[in-house]
């Protein structure tokens, strides 16, 4: 569950935890989202997403029953695909965090 909520005096902020060493991945530099590969790549299947330091990516994968079926892509990428494929643009992520959040520009 590396997707949390932290409860930050009136706000709740989204955090990313590591799904290996179970820490706060801090910036995105730091971290990958990764997916395996053992149950195959067929058009339109759907694979669990997990987050990792860059740190603790390989023991993650050598603790999985299959450590070289893995996928992996810099956190820092997350957001734009996540956007393009929600079809929001960065202008009403930016005004909706600012709202709902108190987030200054």
């Amino acid at each position: 569950m590396p997707f949390v909520i932290q409860f930050c005096g009136a706000y709740a902020v989204p955090r990313v935890l590591c799904d290996h060493c179970g820490e706060e991945i801090k910036t995105a530099a730091d971290g990958n989202y990764q997916w395996s590969h053992a149950d195959g790549c067929e058009e339109g299947q759907t694979a669990p997403m997990y987050f990792t330091h860059k740190a603790c990516r390989r023991a993650f994968e050598k603790s999985s029953a299959d450590p070289l079926a893995w996928g992996a892509i810099g956190l820092e990428a997350l957001p734009y695909y996540l956007m393009h494929n929600l079809k929001v643009s960065w202008r009403q992520a930016q005004a909706s965090a600012y709202l709902m959040a108190g987030i200054a520009p």
